[in-house]
């Protein structure tokens, strides 16, 4: 029986005490007798080895990268096919050495299964997901056949006049030699237009072997963020043909797009299609359980994020369903893909070898899509093995298999290690994580390269909460406060995004909120929550993280006006108008300014300065409209020179058997 509350409760480690055992019999037709097939499965989480017809045909480990098995030789076309799989996903038993009577920040983690055993809030410690949880399919075939993923290389001229492919596909043949002829053809996504093709003819022997196209696009469209230009696709159309008939075709979608990301001890920037791009990103993790995300869930948060400004997200610590990815490459949103390595992990060479097989199996299925601008080997090494995991095991390993398969996208080793020249982000969470102590305005003044993790946990609405009674309860004593730990959240977040915009390449090139969207009722990071209900935090990325924005700088007095411009275009002779009135309405300053507003800039258009009175409130309100008088961004701050406090008892209380967040209970 499944459980009733699959996000906490210790009788879900029940599920995972011991394997679990799949079994299938079925039919195939008689004409399928000396045949072939291929069993594929496209998720098994997270161990598993196959049978069939009592053979162990395989095993495979990892949960988000399809396999698949050639089985036809097995297949009893006169009788019934009995298929068996075992799938385990175990506990994980050692933990930090001195911290063997806890459960935070101490499991070392076996597997290559990301936030799972995370128990800060994040998922609760007693939710780890097992079972088969994609499709599987048998799929008859030729004796020649497309063997997985094709892989497309793109390069571009200097002057991006003209794209060179290569296409690599790896063929499997079965039986005798045969003369095979292949087919390769370019087609434009949303015209169909043929833009180049080229077929091959060639004598293969029994066996496996790579097939490889080369074409050249003149005047490629090329791909790229939604707040720039239009994310152009392509379709590589590919086909076996043997004796005058095509036996099987397949294609592939792909962009066309040039991504680079320089590092020094001053910077950390991304320039895609050789031009600095300023990332406004948030964090993605929809759910626990990643298989139960569907298309029209992942639009849905899509298109909220689009709205909220985001022009790129970090996929936290797991991988997405492929719909996710099709979606993002659609909408020209970039994408920052972590691994599923997280904090604690063995350091030996064995468990080395696991890793950078279930990291490159991550690369193969996904490098295609022209959304992925960066793969992040590591999140956060820390423990006893902080050091050793970055720069001996597996950090420079799992670097070197991203550039053996991949090697024109950029890497960041280890996500938050900010002065490592292989990494270059860093997380920020002063006001937040890094203690009750500290406070959001601490961050005024100080620089960041490229930041990768900042936010807030804040609570969904109260009537939410009362859908599960055990989260109200434990919560129920700071229920009437709950619209206030809302608004630390907004305020939290929207002096972040004004503080990184306003410094923008000074060093500062992007962030990412941590997060979009709560996981499960009780992880609170959002500023959605996970009933998809907006929180108060959501405010901030509307008012501040649109690609044209108009900000004030300031922390407990005024300094400055300062208007930023994300996009590629320029907009000569804008006007910024601004106002300040009291708590009575009457005007304290005022002013307006011509200026001209450059490409992908960030201007100081005035100093803005008038005495603060302790105790009174204020309203400014700033406005940047074009030179036809267009309304191109505005900013009202209310009461911002009274920050509100860090929230009591945040962060450290918490209870790990829910895994939430407990504030001042």
């Amino acid at each position: 029986m499944l459980s009733k509350k699959p996000y906490f409760g210790s009788e879900l480690r029940y599920f995972n005490e011991h394997p679990w055992w799949y079994k299938l019999e079925f039919q195939v037709p008689l004409e399928q007798k000396g045949k072939y097939a291929t069993l594929r499965f496209e998720g098994v989480d997270y161990f598993c080895k196959v049978w069939l017809n009592g053979e162990l045909v395989g095993e495979h480990e990892g949960y988000s990268a399809p396999f698949e098995f050639e089985v036809g030789h097995l297949l009893k076309p006169e009788d019934s096919n009995l298929l068996v799989v075992k799938v385990w996903s175990p506990w994980d038993k050692r933990v930090l050495p001195g911290e063997e009577g806890g459960r935070f920040h101490s499991v070392i983690r076996d597997m290559v299964k990301g936030t799972y055993e995370h128990a800060d809030t994040l998922v609760q410690r007693d939710v780890n997901p097992v079972g088969i949880c994609g499709g599987v399919k048998l799929i008859s075939h030729s004796d020649v056949v497309f063997s997985g993923k094709p892989v497309i290389d793109t390069d571009l001229s200097d002057d991006f006049g003209s794209a060179d492919l290569r296409i690599t596909c790896s063929v499997l043949v079965n039986g005798d030699s045969r003369e095979v002829t292949f087919r390769c053809r370019i087609q434009e996504e949303n015209t169909g237009i043929q833009v180049g093709a080229t077929e091959k003819a060639e004598m293969l022997q029994a066996g496996e072997k790579q097939i490889n196209f080369a074409l050249s696009i003149p005047n490629p469209k090329l791909w790229c963020t939604w707040d720039r230009e239009e994310p152009n696709l392509y379709r590589a159309v590919l086909e076996i043909e043997l004796e005058g008939t095509v036996i099987q075709s397949i294609d592939e979608r792909f962009g066309i797009r040039h991504i680079e990301l320089r590092r020094t001890e001053k910077e950390t920037t991304f320039l895609l299609n050789g031009r600095r791009i300023f990332l406004r990103g948030t964090t993605y993790f929809p759910d626990v359980y990643i298989s139960s995300m569907y298309r029209s869930r992942y639009l849905r948060d899509l298109e909220a994020i689009r709205r909220a400004g985001c022009n790129a997200i970090r996929v936290h610590v797991h991988v997405e369903n492929p719909d996710f990815y099709d979606l993002c490459d659609e909408l020209g949103i970039a994408v920052i893909q972590d691994s599923d390595l997280n904090w604690v992990h063995p350091v030996n060479e064995e468990w080395k070898d696991r890793a950078v097989r279930v990291f490159g199996d991550m690369i193969r299925e996904l490098r295609n899509h022209p959304s992925i601008i960066c793969w992040i080997c590591i999140n956060e090494p820390r423990g006893y093995s902080e050091g050793s995991m970055l720069n001996e095991c597996p950090g420079p390993q799992l670097v070197a298999e991203a550039k053996r398969l991949d090697p024109k996208r950029p890497t960041i080793r280890g996500s938050g290690a900010e002065s490592d020249l292989e990494s270059g982000d860093s997380h920020n969470y002063m006001g937040s994580l890094s203690g009750e102590q500290t406070h959001y305005t601490d961050i005024y003044g100080k620089t960041e390269k490229l930041n990768t993790e900042f936010g807030f946990d804040a609570p969904a609405c109260v009537q939410n909460l009362r859908l599960v009674p055990e989260i109200y309860e434990r919560l129920k004593p700071i229920i009437k406060d709950i619209e206030d730990i809302q608004y630390y959240q907004y305020r939290l977040l929207k002096y972040y995004i004004e503080h990184y915009r306003i410094i923008k390449y000074k060093p500062c090139s992007g962030y990412f909120q941590f997060m979009f969207i709560d996981l499960c009722p009780q992880s609170f990071y959002g500023v959605y929550d996970w009933w998809g209900i907006p929180k108060e935090g959501l405010k901030a990325l509307r008012e501040s993280n649109q690609p044209l924005g108009i900000f004030m700088e300031y922390k407990d007095e005024p300094v400055a006006i300062w208007v930023v411009n994300d996009t590629v275009h320029d907009f000569p002779g804008c006007l910024v108008r601004w106002s300040v009135l009291d708590e009575n309405g009457d005007e304290v300053t005022g002013g307006e300014l011509e200026i001209d507003m450059s490409e992908d800039s960030a201007t100081r258009v005035s100093n803005l300065s008038f005495p603060v009175e302790v105790g009174k409130s204020y309203r400014v309100s700033l406005f940047l409209r074009d030179a036809e008088g267009n309304l191109l961004a505005k900013n009202v701050y209310l009461n911002p020179f009274q920050h509100p406090p860090h929230p009591k008892g945040h962060p450290g209380r918490m209870s790990h058997e829910l895994g939430m967040r407990l504030y001042w209970v």
